[in-house]
C-alpha cells in the first residue's frame, strides 16, 4: 500500500494515519490514577507485535480468534493484533455468563480464545478450547526508531468480525462484516465531518459492539483524532473524565444523554434565585435566536454553565441504538452542545443515517450516509414501511446460516424489520421496530427468543412469551413476560400450589429468579405476569406474539431487581 491509495482493509485504515500522525497519541487511558497516551506508530507496532505473537498460536488467515476481554483499551489493543495477523475477530461481551459466553463460542468455533483471565470454556466438541491469557502476549508500547512495516496483505472481502448475538438456547447468529464492509462504513461516516485530526473522543460505550467499535474506535483513528477510554459508564465518572481528557466529542446512547441533561438541570434548581432566572432568561434567549437562524447562541450564553457541569471542552455530541426524546436533544442544542443521532444496525457495519451537524433536527435520523441508499417497502399511506438499505457496508451474511442470510437480504437489499418514513427532503425517521427484539435503556439489544428458552428450562414453567414494556417517562424499554405455569409438573410435585394462588405465584417467581441467574443482568426479566390458560397459538402452534404482548401486564409482578430500583 501506498500512502496515496485508499485503504481497502482496517490494517491499511490505521497505517494510513500512523504514517501521518506516527508521535501524535492515539489512545488515552488511565493507569494508577494517571492519564497515560499511546502514540499511533507505538499502537500500530504493538499491533504487529501482537499478530506475530498469535500466530504462534496458531492464528492467522482463515482463523478465528475469540476476545473475552473486560478492559476496553486492551480490548482494542488486542482487536487490532487480531485483525493485523490475518484472523476473524470474535468480540465475545464480557458481561455474559460462562454459559452464554459457551454458546457463542460454540457456534463460532474459533481456534483460539484471548481472555483477561485463565478460566477454562469448553466447546461442543468436549474438547478445551486453546486459550490465551493477554497477559502472556501483551506487547510493548514504544515508539519505533526505523521505517514501520507495510499493512499485512489481506483481501478486503476476509471477514474481519463475527458479531453475534448471545444466547444459551443455540439460536445465537453471527453477522459476518468483512474489511471492505467496515471500511466502507468509515468513509461514508467520514464524509458527515463528525470529526476532524484536532478531535478527541472520549469513548464510554463497550467497545465490543459494533457501534462503538466502527464509530467510537476506528473511525476516529481513521481521521487521526485521539480516543481517551473513560473509567465507567457513571455520569459523574464520565463528567470527571471529560474535564480530565478535554475530550471534544463523545458518542453515547439516550440515557446517558438524559442523566446529564437531568443532572444539569437539577444544579440551575437548586441555584440561588437569581441564577435560575438567568438561566431560564438564557434559554429563551437560545431558542429565539435558534427560530431566527442563529444556532450558535447557545454556545456563547452557556459557556460558563458548561464549563461548571464538566462539558465545556465538547463541542459534539452523537446519539446512537436507541431512539433518542426530542426534548433531550433541544436542550443540548440549547446550552450550546449540538447533538446529533444515527441509526445502524450491526448487519451495516452500522451506520446507516447520520444527521448533520448544523442542519440537525430533532424528529429525524438525518440523510442516508453516502454510498448508503434507503427505500421504504410497501409504505402505508402515512408514508410508514419496513426499511431496506443497500451499499457496500452490508454484510456478507449470517454465519453458517445461508437460510437466514437470504431471509434478509434480497437482491442486495438488507431487510432491517425497522420501520420508519423518508421525509421530502430525504431524511429517515425511525417509526418503530418489526421485529421483536427490545432496546433496553442503555440501547442493548435484548433477544426474547433466548430468554423464552431459558424460562422455558424452569421446571414448572409450560411456555412464556417475552416483550419489552413502555415506560412513561423513563427510556427504552422494561424486559417483562407472561408466564403459563406448567399444571401437569406441578400435579405430580407440588399439587397443592394449583389451589394456593400465592404459592404458585412464590414458586414461578423462583423459577424466573433462577432463570435469570443464567442471564447478563441487562436482559433479566423484571416484572410479570402470570397466566392459567396455554397461550393464543396459530395452526402451525406457533405463539401470537402480538396478541399477547398487545393486552399487555396488567398487574404485574415485579422481581427483586426491579422492587429495589
Amino acid at each position: 500500500m501506498t500512502t496515496a491509495s485508499a485503504p481497502t482493509t482496517i490494517p491499511e485504515l490505521i497505517l494510513t494515519s500512523t504514517l501521518r500522525w506516527p508521535a501524535r497519541p492515539a489512545l488515552w487511558r488511565w493507569r494508577d490514577g494517571a492519564l497515560t497516551s499511546v502514540s499511533y506508530g507505538a499502537l500500530v507496532g504493538a499491533a504487529v507485535q501482537l499478530s506475530q505473537r498469535l500466530r504462534t498460536y496458531g492464528a492467522g488467515p482463515d482463523r478465528r480468534v475469540g476476545i473475552w476481554v473486560p478492559d476496553r483499551f486492551s480490548w482494542g489493543v488486542a482487536y487490532l493484533g487480531v485483525l493485523w495477523s490475518g484472523a476473524t475477530a470474535i468480540p465475545v461481551d464480557p458481561l455474559l455468563t460462562p454459559g452464554e459466553a459457551r454458546a457463542i463460542l460454540e457456534e463460532a468455533d474459533p481456534s483460539l480464545l484471548i481472555t483477561a483471565g485463565a478460566t477454562p470454556i469448553l466447546t461442543g466438541r468436549g474438547t478445551s478450547l486453546p486459550i490465551v491469557r493477554l497477559s502472556q502476549i501483551w506487547p510493548e508500547f514504544v515508539e519505533p526508531t526505523a521505517a514501520l512495516p507495510p499493512a499485512p496483505t489481506i483481501d478486503p472481502e476476509a471477514i474481519a468480525s463475527i458479531l453475534f448475538t448471545s444466547g444459551t438456547s443455540g439460536t445465537t447468529k453471527g453477522v459476518m462484516l468483512s474489511h471492505a464492509n467496515i471500511v466502507a462504513d468509515i468513509a461514508a461516516v467520514a464524509e458527515r465531518g463528525l470529526l476532524t485530526s484536532r478531535d478527541k473522543l472520549l469513548s464510554i460505550l463497550p467497545i465490543h459492539h459494533a457501534f462503538e467499535c466502527t464509530m467510537g474506535f476506528l473511525y476516529p483513528l481513521s481521521q487521526g483524532a485521539q480516543v481517551a477510554f473513560a473509567r465507567g459508564l457513571k455520569s459523574g465518572e464520565i463528567l470527571a473524565d471529560l474535564k480530565a481528557t478535554g475530550a471534544t466529542e463523545m458518542i453515547g446512547v439516550p440515557l446517558l444523554f438524559e442523566k446529564i441533561a437531568k443532572g444539569i438541570r437539577h444544579r440551575v434548581s437548586e441555584a440561588p434565585r437569581s441564577q435560575r432566572l438567568t438561566f431560564a432568561l438564557c434559554m429563551a434567549l437560545s431558542r429565539a435566536f435558534r427560530r431566527a437562524g442563529w444556532r450558535g447562541a447557545g454556545r456563547w450564553l452557556f459557556r460558563g454553565v458548561r464549563q461548571r457541569a464538566g462539558i465545556g471542552s465538547l463541542r459534539l455530541l452523537t446519539s446512537g441504538a436507541a431512539a433518542l426524546p426530542p426534548d433531550v436533544a433541544e436542550f443540548f442544542d440549547t446550552v450550546g452542545l449540538p447533538l446529533v443521532q444515527g441509526y445502524g444496525l450491526s448487519e451495516a457495519a452500522p451506520a446507516v443515517a447520520v444527521d448533520i451537524p448544523g442542519r440537525h433536527r430533532y424528529d429525524t435520523v438525518g440523510p442516508p450516509l453516502p454510498m448508503v441508499q434507503v427505500t421504504i417497502r410497501d409504505p402505508r399511506p402515512d408514508g410508514v414501511g419496513e426499511i431496506l438499505v443497500k451499499g457496500p457496508m452490508i454484510m456478507k451474511g449470517y454465519w453458517r446460516r445461508p437460510a437466514e442470510t437470504a431471509t434478509v437480504i434480497r437482491d442486495g437489499w438488507l431487510l432491517t424489520g425497522d420501520l420508519g418514513t423518508l421525509d421530502r427532503d430525504g431524511r429517515l425517521r425511525i417509526v418503530g421496530r418489526s421485529k421483536n427484539v427490545i432496546i433496553s435503556g442503555a440501547g442493548k439489544n435484548i433477544y426474547p427468543e433466548e430468554l423464552e428458552a431459558v424460562l422455558g428450562d424452569q421446571p414448572g414453567i409450560l411456555e412464556s412469551v417475552v416483550y419489552g414494556r413502555s415506560r412513561p417517562g423513563r427510556i427504552g424499554e422494561a424486559v417483562a413476560a407472561v408466564i403459563v405455569p406448567d399444571r401437569e409438573w406441578f400435579e405430580t410435585t407440588r399439587p397443592e400450589a394449583l389451589t394456593d394462588e400465592a404459592l404458585l405465584r412464590e414458586l414461578i417467581a423462583a423459577a424466573v429468579r433462577n432463570a435469570c441467574e443464567r442471564l447478563a443482568p441487562y436482559k433479566r426479566v423484571v416484572e410479570w405476569e402470570l397466566r392459567r390458560e396455554p397461550l393464543e397459538k396459530t395452526s402451525t402452534r406457533k405463539i401470537k406474539r402480538l396478541l399477547v404482548t398487545a393486552q399487555g401486564v396488567a398487574e404485574p409482578a415485579k422481581t427483586q431487581a426491579q422492587a429495589g430500583t
